[in-house]
């Protein structure tokens, strides 16, 4: 990387301990107080700290990346394209995003997944996501399907493969884009 990680909603602190074992300079935030404590117990650089307010507070182009898992879905969809503009605008040029959410083109999360958590808003598309992430000044857009259906629903099998692949891929997507 070309300068610290900011790990938005970093949770028990996964990102932050694969990021320092990689030797990445890495920091978190989360709005979990408990999880905060849990990461910097681990030695980890972590604070309590709202999203929004934590990114409009730095500086211009002073991200060299950003990892976001497990975190847009929870927000007002309203509130995403600024979360993602805000990002750009405090990504330095070639720092490497990644989303991991839900994938709602998995019809099986909200049978099983989605709405089992109450403070999910609603599931963003691939498609929508890279949208507001080549507006906001990213490209190279990958899309990685993860953690198949099939894995925690075995039923799935009996579906033919056409039908399990277009509608019961993976049950989360990772996105990543680079900053311009």
């Amino acid at each position: 990387t070309q300068g610290e990680v900011l790990d938005i909603g970093c949770g028990r602190g996964e990102f932050l301990s694969a990021a320092k074992a990689a030797g990445i300079a890495a920091r978190g935030i989360d709005l979990n107080e408990e999880c905060v404590r849990l990461c910097t117990e681990q030695g980890w650089s972590a604070e309590r700290a709202d999203l929004f307010a934590h990114l409009e507070a730095l500086p211009d182009a002073s991200l060299g990346g950003v990892y976001c898992s497990q975190v847009i879905e929870h927000l007002p969809p309203d509130r995403l394209p600024g979360l993602v503009k805000l990002i750009g605008q405090k990504s330095k040029p070639g720092a490497l995003v990644a989303f991991e959410t839900p994938n709602p083109e998995c019809l099986a999360i909200f049978a099983t997944h989605f709405y089992i958590d109450p403070t999910h808003t609603r599931p963003v598309p691939s498609a929508l996501m890279a949208f507001y992430l080549e507006e906001s000044g990213f490209g190279n857009i990958e899309v990685v399907r993860l953690e198949p259906a099939e894995q925690s629903m075995p039923v799935l099998a009996e579906l033919p493969k056409g039908v399990r692949e277009a509608f019961f891929g993976g049950l989360d997507y990772a996105i990543f884009g680079r900053k311009l």
